[in-house]
């Protein structure tokens, strides 16, 4: 499932696959955050979330905790949840799995940047650009930068944050910061520069495309067509 899911972009058999792991192994933390993400990244409609998807949703969430009951020291599994409760929205409860995270791994790099993003969501700029100060080295910490420099006034730092995003990416692999720079083109309202860097990361399907459905930093460009046909291409479960 994991690879049909984010190497692959194959929905709809990561759906099928995933839901026998969760017949065959209910008890199974690993089978329970990777449920719990898929649900949430897929839960999503273009005109919000509907009452079914909802459902869905809420299940995901209850699943990843449920995972983090079952394997408490394992910080891969909390941080699961707390990028699922981020794409979910919930984003006052994503920053407190976050931090409870940094509180005892200071280390773990990733968890910075999305309680960076979670505070962004929250309009707390200035708590958002101190966690992602923390640890700037990671793509999602860049883009929290970009972000909250942008909206703090500080455009050639934003401007410097996109471009060591794009530098770090292509070192890694070709195209890898597509996805992130089209969030970052669309919060700060270009709209035809986000396009062109998703139509690029859809050309390399790059695997952050698994998060467009659900993504609130994509929001600005969810009426375009041409984001709306890569949306339809990706075959996201109904």
């Amino acid at each position: 499932m994991h690879l049909l899911f984010i190497q692959e972009l194959d929905f709809a058999q990561a759906s099928v696959e995933i839901q026998r792991a969760v017949a065959l192994a209910p008890g199974n933390a690993n089978v329970l955050i990777r449920y719990g993400r898929f649900a949430v990244l897929t839960g999503h409609t273009d005109a919000g979330i509907a009452a079914p998807r909802r459902a869905v949703i809420d299940a995901g969430i209850a699943a990843a905790r449920r995972a983090v009951i079952l394997d408490p020291l394992n910080h891969h599994t909390q941080y699961r949840l707390g990028e699922s409760l981020y794409f979910a929205r919930r984003y006052a409860e994503a920053v407190a799995v976050f931090g409870a995270i940094i509180s005892l791994e200071p280390d773990y790099k990733g968890a910075y940047g999305f309680q960076g993003l979670a505070y962004y969501a929250l309009g707390d700029v200035q708590n958002a650009r101190a966690s992602c100060e923390a640890k700037p080295d990671n793509e999602t910490t860049q883009t929290c930068l970009a972000l909250t420099y942008h909206r703090l006034a500080r455009h050639a730092d934003a401007e410097a944050e996109l471009a060591k995003l794009r530098a770090a990416a292509g070192d890694r692999w070709p195209a890898a910061s597509a996805h992130y720079c089209a969030a970052i083109y669309a919060q700060w309202g270009n709209k035809s520069q986000a396009l062109e860097s998703l139509e690029s990361a859809w050309r390399l399907r790059v695997p952050e495309l698994r998060w467009l459905k659900a993504d609130p930093l994509m929001d600005p460009l969810r009426n375009e067509p041409r984001f709306q046909a890569i949306q339809r291409a990706l075959r996201f479960p109904d």
